[in-house]
């Protein structure tokens, strides 16, 4: 065991040391040598790395991994397609939970009516619920699919979200809370079965190609949250309608670029789909489980205030045709959100660009943010809303990026797709139970 073990160890550092000039002669030659019959195999250097990497610090392991990891990206280069191939459906989903009281205030649903409130509020929160159902099912449902086949299939069920809201809602005024429903299902399916397929299919990219990627989620979301509320306010007044509309039509993009732009590259989480495979990979929860089964608990706690909180119940505090700020100074509801919003764009991408760079650390320390960050919404200060969401964005920047990056480190490639899954899935409770509490935040 101890002569494998130095064998694995010496074969790993003699990869490290080979690509780290990837112009030297050692290096072709290390390239044309592990082709060779005798070389490593990925799924023994796979092996080697996780049995060392307990013994190594958290960085060193990370450092290791993702040098041992880059060699494989097609042509070494940074696929800068995938921030546009994200960034839309993040669009969809910020229309859904931002926008929602656009679509109430359609279904002439006041704010006094509790009844009533409750009943949209449990249908716009099956965005949540199929988003936390559909990141494990996604392997049963659509298991004649693979990654990407999957990723396209949730692109398409969210454009059909946006025409839903469209057409049935807005154009032909139907009031029916069944469309509702059926939007917000179709959202949470798209939501759910995408992040962790599309992260799946850039992880052979590398991890720079990833962390761009991931860095496109704040300003998808903003783009929606700034863009559409400068747009439906003064002096533009340009209809929610529009906004569902142009979301739709990005969505469609991002497809045409995932199908043109992004490699068709394959590991070994890629090479079966459906069922069986979901279930072999159960089984050998052993190899992957242990190393991130606390790494969910933080994504729990910061997807909790961020359906709470970032907007979440401000939607409802800030709800007038104008916002206090001080004394003698008001802005119109759409501007002040916009600003808000910026303010939400800024602690994501701080929080996202950071998270690859500082040592690691578990994410639950990251955390205090979220709850920082609820607590001063909570004071109900106008003047204090962007600190409130820009420190529980920044939170949430953190946890996402360093568990990303933990996955990537730390579990076999093989795993992958489940080690995702997981951990979407945990942290969705968190959603659920913040979206249903809105309502009884509110009047708290």
């Amino acid at each position: 065991m101890g002569t494998a073990m130095e064998t694995a160890q010496t074969g790993l550092k003699e990869r490290i040391l080979e690509f780290s000039d990837p112009d030297s002669p050692a290096s072709t030659a290390a390239g044309s040598s592990l082709n060779s019959p005798q070389a490593i195999s990925p799924s023994g250097l796979a092996d080697a790395v996780r049995v060392d990497i307990p013994k190594m610090g958290e960085l060193e392991a990370s450092e290791a991994q993702e040098m041992c990891d880059e060699p494989s990206s097609p042509g070494h280069r940074l696929y800068w397609e995938a921030f546009f191939v994200n960034m839309p459906m993040f669009c969809g989903y910020a229309a859904l939970f931002g926008l929602q009281h656009e679509i109430k205030n359609r279904l002439a649903i006041s704010d006094s009516n509790v009844e009533g409130s409750r009943e949209f509020g449990v249908a716009c929160s099956l965005l949540y619920v199929m988003n936390l159902v559909f990141r494990f099912s996604h392997n049963v449902v659509f298991g004649f699919m693979g990654p990407r086949g999957r990723a396209n299939i949730s692109m398409l069920a969210m454009v059909a979200s946006m025409l839903v809201i469209v057409f049935p809602i807005f154009c032909w005024g139907w009031h029916h809370m069944g469309w509702v429903t059926l939007a917000y299902a179709l959202g949470g399916v798209a939501v759910g079965t995408f992040e962790a397929n599309f992260l799946c299919c850039l992880t052979p990219l590398g991890p720079k190609t990833k962390h761009l990627a991931i860095t496109a989620i704040p300003p998808g979301i903003t783009s929606v949250l700034v863009g559409g509320f400068f747009a439906m306010g003064p002096p533009f007044h340009v209809s929610p309608t529009s906004i569902y509309a142009a979301v739709a039509v990005a969505i469609l993009l991002g497809m045409l670029l995932l199908a043109v732009r992004i490699p068709r590259v394959q590991h070994l989480s890629q090479n079966q789909s459906g069922l069986s495979s979901f279930l072999q990979d159960a089984k050998l929860w052993k190899q992957w489980l242990p190393l991130i089964w606390t790494l969910p608990f933080a994504t729990a706690v910061d997807m909790f205030t961020l359906s709470a909180f970032s907007p979440g119940v401000a939607l409802y505090i800030y709800d007038g045709k104008t916002v206090t700020l001080l004394p003698g100074l008001e802005l119109p509801t759409h501007s002040f959100f916009a600003i808000y919003n910026t303010f939400n764009m800024l602690g994501g991408l701080c929080g996202r660009y950071v998270s690859y760079r500082l040592k690691p650390r578990h994410p639950l320390v990251y955390s205090l943010l979220n709850i920082v960050g609820a607590l001063i919404l909570l004071t109900r200060m106008p003047i204090l809303a962007p600190l409130s969401t820009f420190t529980v964005m920044l939170g949430d920047g953190l946890i996402y990026g360093s568990i990303a990056r933990r996955i990537d480190a730390t579990v076999p490639k093989q795993f992958n797709l489940i080690a995702l899954s997981f951990w979407l899935f945990v942290g969705d409770f968190g959603s659920v139970l913040g979206s249903n509490l809105i309502s009884y935040i509110r009047i708290w």
